[in-house]
């Protein structure tokens, strides 16, 4: 299941439950509920965003993330260390489960970095404690925007509603903490890396269709079209399998339908080490790039990524498949 949805499905109930245990400790006096406001209009800089606006710090300090891909990746990039993030749900709340994302393959990284609750349920006390003087949040953290922006300027992006794509999103967030210079450098790194490994790829795919599936709790997903993978695939200059530009949300697929999914060139997305491997899967056997060997099973963790960082690490994981041509395909084990 992709990140934009499995991130929704953690029950509201469990964030309401917390705030209600903390509610007290967030009653401090504020000018309104959209924002706390600096001491003048020239320590900081106003955000406008869905649910208000925030009068943020030039250059903050304490910054806490809520979002890992997306929020926590570009801060990173920019050099800019939070003192604050949630973790993913897979996790036990304490610690990074190793299980999704970079943090899990770059621990050192988050070194540091307070843990202030699981995806999409924070701590409002936590967050409190660590004193912050900027909250940035993904929409699915929209719920919790109240009781935040009482405890510092707080700004919701809305990038998994708006599917906003992956290089905007980062300078969006450069713009507000400031880092607009450093993020042009980034990107303009990142189209350098992206020239050369169109050049090292020559042609050699360039007529071969390209189809990215999930497998997640035994069961296989089409994410939409703005999913990650096909961002970069679209930088590349590479031709995605049509029936996937075709799709606005992400969705589960039937046995009937699998064949409309076949390519040239297939991968699957793996999470969680699943109680039936895809290639034990019968109707897998019926997949021209299953019989072609031009099918792989890839690490979910690197495969679902939303920023600078993740998309380094996605470059590097499919130059294994289409420059080095040296991993297993998947073999059909019935």
């Amino acid at each position: 299941m992709p990140y934009q949805v499995r991130r929704w499905i953690k029950p509201l109930l469990l964030l309401a439950l917390s705030c209600l245990l903390v509610i007290s400790a967030c009653q401090r006096p504020v000018e309104n509920n959209s924002t706390v406001e600096a001491s003048t209009t020239s320590d900081c800089k106003v955000i406008n965003h869905r649910l208000g606006e925030a009068c943020v710090p030039l250059e903050p300090k304490r910054i806490v993330a809520l979002d890992v891909p997306a929020i926590l990746d570009p801060l990173l990039a920019l050099d800019i260390k939070p003192v604050g993030t949630v973790v993913d749900y897979f996790g036990d709340g304490q610690s990074w489960s190793g299980e999704r994302y970079f943090p899990a393959l770059l621990p050192e990284l988050v070194e540091e970095i307070e843990i202030v609750g699981v995806e999409p349920t924070p701590s409002i006390e936590k967050i409190l404690q660590l004193e912050p003087d900027l909250i940035l949040m993904a929409d699915q953290f929209a719920s919790a925007y109240r009781q935040l922006s009482k405890i510092a300027p707080s700004v919701i992006i809305d990038v998994w509603r708006n599917q906003i794509p992956i290089k905007e999103n980062f300078q969006n967030i450069a713009d507000i903490v400031g880092k607009e210079d450093k993020a042009a450098a980034i990107l303009a790194q990142y189209q350098e890396r992206i020239e050369t490994f169109r050049e090292q790829l020559g042609d050699r795919l360039l007529s071969s269709e390209i189809s990215v599936l999930g497998y997640h709790e035994n069961q296989i997903y089409a994410s939409s079209k703005s999913a990650s993978y096909f961002q970069v695939f679209q930088d590349l200059g590479l031709p995605i399998k049509p029936t996937l530009l075709e799709r606005e949300r992400w969705g589960y697929i039937s046995a009937e339908t699998l064949n409309d999914y076949d390519a040239d060139l297939m991968f699957f997305t793996e999470l969680n080490n699943p109680s039936e491997p895809l290639n034990q899967q019968p109707l897998i056997q019926s997949l021209e790039a299953v019989k072609n060997d031009q099918a792989y099973i890839v690490d979910g963790s690197i495969w679902e990524f939303y920023g600078p960082i993740g998309m380094d690490l996605f470059l590097d994981d499919l130059s294994k498949y289409v420059l080095d041509d040296q991993q297993e395909p998947i073999s059909y084990e019935g």
